[in-house]
């Protein structure tokens, strides 16, 4: 069997978003499910738009998913060529001139004018406007030498009458119409090659064996297709996957209003890796079955290029924030806590705590959060002085509070402050003032520490500290 060869080619005009991981990460699982290489190459000639850092932005955030390139322009294979586009210029001019020597393409010296008047003219005369690009189609050799030193395109010549077939693996057969197909430049004044002739170049160069992308790509196919048979190349196999939208059903998108889109916000609101690939690797596939929590290693194994799907995936925050959760709950506790460290607001003075303090309220929320910056939501009760909400006062009016306040001044004052005995002074109140259930562990959580719902009560209490947990039932 052919080593299979997938690639995931960013422009360096933005950073790793939800979208560009998706690709990235499919092509991964491809590649790595049949033992075969995953490639990330550069497509850097937008030089107008390419931002200073963005290169170096997907391959950290790649690196934080655990997406890791087999080949790079940090682990280039000579052979395959180079793995940025600027360093490959002079090779994409040498193959466009080959096809002009072919009759494939042509110098196209109309400006833009021009083709607008033509346009205009063929519309008037009822044909196809996008099919022709203009008269420079059909000048003799003699007519171009007259124009040396003018500037110039180059364009493919588009066949006439000619279907373009593409066995989409995502979503079955494609037909393309070449009529519906204007002669494309592949080669632009300034030099620089087009995306959809050096992408074609690239691919042939690095051997890749299937390209996945988003559906947007679905109209450049035939053009690549065009030049794969003009130079005599096997195509790859091709599969577009379908948009990632929106609760809305809008695309997702920066644009569209969706705030949190790259991976670095993610990770900066305390997201696991492990969650995010797990996450966006069931955007538009399926492994089959009820399970949604895996591995790296389990989707590797798992991964059935066959199981695409052929509807729009929803990017759904809540159910991300589940996965998170699920994942939190799965880490080891050392590696938790060192994570959830990292979340904690400065103007919590967790300095002031012993080690094994910190850590046991921490611990507390371990299955409570569902990502890092989260846990500023519950410890605040621990460093400051919080009041009783008054949606929770009038909760607790609702119960035969008064007795159990002063019960519980007077017990907590004199007993060992653990959490077993904490434990054992909630028991024998409750037996004594024939109490139980909700009525007497939801009125003893309000008073005792603010918050009407949380982790375990008398660890709770425990890390509050007597003083504190004091102050708090004399406040009611």
């Amino acid at each position: 069997m052919k080593n299979i060869r997938l690639r995931y080619a960013p422009s360096p005009t933005g950073y790793l978003h939800i979208g560009n991981t998706r690709t990235a990460l499919m092509n991964f699982l491809f590649a790595k499910h049949y033992k075969g290489d995953f490639i990330v190459r550069i497509e850097d000639t937008d030089f107008e738009r390419n931002v200073d850092d963005a290169i170096e932005s997907q391959f950290d955030n790649l690196a934080w998913l655990s997406i890791e390139p087999d080949e790079s322009f940090l682990k280039p294979i000579k052979k395959y060529g180079a793995y940025k586009q600027t360093e490959k210029l002079e090779i994409y001019k040498d193959y466009a001139n080959k096809l002009i020597g072919k009759g494939y393409a042509y110098k196209c010296f109309c400006t833009q004018a021009e083709l607008e008047k033509e346009r205009e003219a063929q519309n008037a005369r009822g044909i196809v406007a996008t099919k022709y690009a203009g008269t420079c189609a059909n000048l003799t050799k003699e007519q171009i030498h007259t124009k040396d030193g003018m500037e110039f395109n180059i364009r493919f010549r588009v066949p006439e009458n000619k279907e373009y077939n593409i066995a989409d693996i995502v979503r079955g057969d494609i037909k393309f119409d070449s009529n519906e197909i204007g002669d494309w430049v592949i080669i632009k004044s300034n030099g620089i090659a087009t995306y959809n002739f050096a992408v074609v170049v690239d691919d042939f160069d690095m051997e890749i064996t299937h390209v996945v992308r988003g559906e947007e790509h679905i109209s450049n196919t035939p053009k690549q297709l065009m030049v794969f048979e003009a130079l005599g190349w096997t195509a790859p196999t091709y599969g577009h996957m379908t948009l990632i939208v929106d609760e809305n059903r809008k695309k997702l998108s920066k644009r569209s209003g969706n705030q949190t889109f790259f991976i670095s916000q993610y990770k900066s609101l305390g997201y696991l890796p492990e969650a995010m690939f797990n996450y966006i690797a069931l955007l538009g596939w399926s492994p089959g079955g009820e399970d949604e929590i895996f591995t790296k290693e389990e989707l590797v194994k798992k991964f059935d290029e066959k199981r695409f799907s052929k509807s729009p995936s929803t990017f759904d925050v809540n159910k991300l924030k589940w996965v998170n959760s699920v994942w939190m709950k799965k880490i080891d506790d050392e590696k938790y806590l060192s994570f959830i460290k990292e979340f904690i607001d400065p103007k919590f003075e967790v300095s002031k705590l012993k080690e094994d303090e910190l850590n046991g309220i921490l611990m507390l929320f371990k299955k409570e959060i569902e990502y890092g910056v989260q846990i500023n939501d519950h410890i605040g009760m621990f460093f400051t002085e919080v009041k009783v909400s008054k949606e929770d006062l009038e909760l607790l009016k609702s119960f035969e509070y008064k007795k159990l306040n002063e019960t519980l001044i007077e017990q907590i004052s004199s007993i060992k402050f653990d959490e077993q005995s904490i434990k054992d002074m909630i028991k024998l109140i409750g037996l004594s003032l024939g109490i139980k259930g909700k009525d007497l562990f939801m009125p003893i959580r309000i008073m005792t520490t603010t918050q009407s719902h949380g982790p375990e009560l008398a660890k709770t209490i425990m890390y509050l500290g007597k003083e504190k947990v004091l102050n708090n039932l004399k406040g009611i």
